[in-house]
């Protein structure tokens, strides 16, 4: 019997954890993966009857194990097509539980990392933990998720990424009230400001973040696992992965990349890797605390504040306190979190004449899509017209049609993010000039969907592919018993018979007027034989 309890074709949490879990290898009488239930030690040659039982980890309780498998199914989610998911889940049952007993004991050191450059929208370097590393942040993440929710809620709403719910299209609709509210509708004059903080990912201090985060957790956390969550949350921020990882990219790609943007360029304590969640959620708590010192100040003018990332707008009527409010911000950063406001990205602008902020220009009673946004996205259809270029002149292929899937989801990604804007003549002006496109997708809702054809789809391509292979196997196998040529044959008169049989009832004859299948019986037969009744049937030839 399996030892998972499966739902859906997957495996719950509570069956995973009420069962003793098993590898496959256990199944054989000379291997079985265990663990000592005396000593916790991991024996890969114990036999099964000896008294040790093939157990998970026995020093922990059914909640803490329960904790795991969440974090492994939260991991796992929406990445089931993706290679090193699939690589991981063949080896799950045995290595999540080594994992658990590494974490115990306090043994567990992050593994080796993937690195590469991506091109867009700029030059970022980005660092992809091992799929085991994932489950790890992954289970700190649920437990961090809650606790920084609240704190972003008492603070006010002020910050928009890494949270659900959130995110750009709401950081401009909140700086847009802001706008409206301390302008009165744009009646009274109004500035805002826009400030970016300098290689922000790359300018974390580790020890204050740290020195922050710790107490924090320390104070609000109420779990059972505080100091499972505490080790393993210093583990991760203290890990160096640019000292162990697989560089994916060009050389040509590293060396355009500034050296302010690359961890390798950093001291040791200095720099949280772009790609893991866990970086994400920190860098936010990271600057809570800016946002703390960014509301006390604009509370004296009645001043708006939104932050996204490292971008951040004020919004005031008096343009001289933006101004110091700049100056202030530059020094309070740089001594309580070490980190500086970028000399050249600063805005000072009267709201009338548009705020530009996170990809859109907010304007008095409209709202425009940035042309960086609207160069990309004419960029990717750009793309995808060669990709469909290639697929009607070379034919379809499983890369071509899985490159053309993921375009169409960066485009519908576009989409959505410009239908909030007034961007309808844009969007149509883009699809204008792409014949191949147009034979391979559609687009649907007045420019707000793309779709793919039915012919080109990737999902019907690999069935097609599977129902091809499988009846080419049915094929090559030998017959079992008979004779083929006297089946064959039998065959052949058994149609040949079925076809005379339907030419002898007169299934072809059709009504003149309706032009539907009419068959009569005519009044005379013989035998059983039946002769189509009509003008042609001969009705008064006598049948020999």
């Amino acid at each position: 019997m399996n030892p998972l309890s499966l739902l859906n074709g997957r495996a719950t949490a509570q069956g995973v954890v009420r069962k003793r879990v098993t590898h496959a290898s256990s199944l054989s009488a000379s291997n079985a993966y265990n663990i000592n239930a005396g000593s916790g030690a991991v024996n890969n040659n114990n036999n099964k009857n000896n008294s040790n039982g093939v157990r998970a980890v026995v020093a922990l309780g059914n909640e803490e194990k329960s904790g795991w498998i969440d974090a492994y199914f939260d991991c796992i989610r929406h990445k089931l097509t993706a290679k090193q998911c699939n690589e991981y889940r063949i080896e799950f049952e045995r290595d999540l539980w080594r994992l658990v007993l590494e974490v115990h004991e306090r043994t567990y050191k992050p593994s080796e990392s993937f690195c590469f450059v991506v091109t867009r929208p700029k030059l970022r370097e980005i660092f992809a933990a091992s799929f085991r590393d994932r489950i790890v942040q992954h289970w700190i993440t649920l437990r961090l998720e809650p606790l920084l929710e609240w704190r972003f809620r008492s603070q006010g709403d002020v910050s928009f990424n890494c949270r659900k719910g959130y995110g750009t299209l709401r950081a401009v609709q909140t700086a847009k009230s802001h706008i409206e509210r301390v302008s009165e509708r744009y009646t009274r004059e109004a500035w805002v400001g826009k400030i970016d903080i300098s290689s922000f990912f790359m300018s974390i201090d580790k020890e204050v973040l740290l020195r922050l985060l710790l107490p924090w957790l320390r104070e609000n956390y109420k779990g059972d696992d505080l100091e499972t969550l505490l080790w393993l949350t210093e583990v991760t921020v203290r890990h160096q992965p640019q000292l162990l990882c697989e560089r994916r990219s060009s050389e040509r790609l590293w060396e355009a990349l500034p050296a302010s943007k690359s961890l390798f360029n950093m001291p040791p304590n200095v720099g949280m890797p772009i790609g893991n969640i866990t970086s994400q959620l920190l860098a936010n708590f990271y600057l809570s605390y800016f946002d703390g010192f960014m509301l006390e100040e604009c509370a004296w003018k009645d001043a708006g504040y939104v932050r996204f990332v490292d971008d951040a707008v004020v919004i005031c009527h008096d343009k001289q306190f933006i101004l110091d409010l700049r100056k202030k911000a530059t020094m309070w950063l740089k001594k309580h979190l070490r980190l500086t406001l970028h000399k050249d990205k600063f805005y000072l602008q009267e709201v009338r004449k548009g705020v530009k902020f996170v990809g859109s220009v907010i304007k008095p009673g409209r709202l425009y899509t940035s042309n960086r946004t609207i160069g990309n996205m004419t960029n990717e259809v750009a793309r995808a017209e060669r990709l469909c270029k290639h697929i009607l002149e070379e034919g379809p292929t499983t890369e071509s049609l899985a490159a053309l899937k993921h375009h169409v989801c960066s485009l519908n990604s576009y989409m959505g993010f410009c239908v909030h804007a007034y961007s309808y003549r844009q969007r149509r002006k883009m699809f204008r000039n792409v014949p191949n496109f147009w034979q391979c997708c559609y687009v649907k809702r007045r420019f707000t969907l793309v779709k793919i054809r039915k012919r080109y789809s990737y999902e019907r391509y690999l069935i097609k592919k599977d129902l091809e292979e499988y009846e080419k196997s049915r094929r090559d196998l030998p017959p079992v018993g008979g004779n083929p040529e006297r089946d064959g044959a039998k065959h052949k008169n058994r149609k040949r018979g079925r076809n005379r049989d339907r030419r002898w009832l007169g299934v072809d004859q059709r009504d003149p007027a309706s032009g539907s299948v009419e068959l009569q019986r005519d009044s005379r037969c013989t035998g059983d034989r039946v002769l189509p009744a009509g003008p042609d049937a001969g009705g008064d030839q006598q049948l020999p």
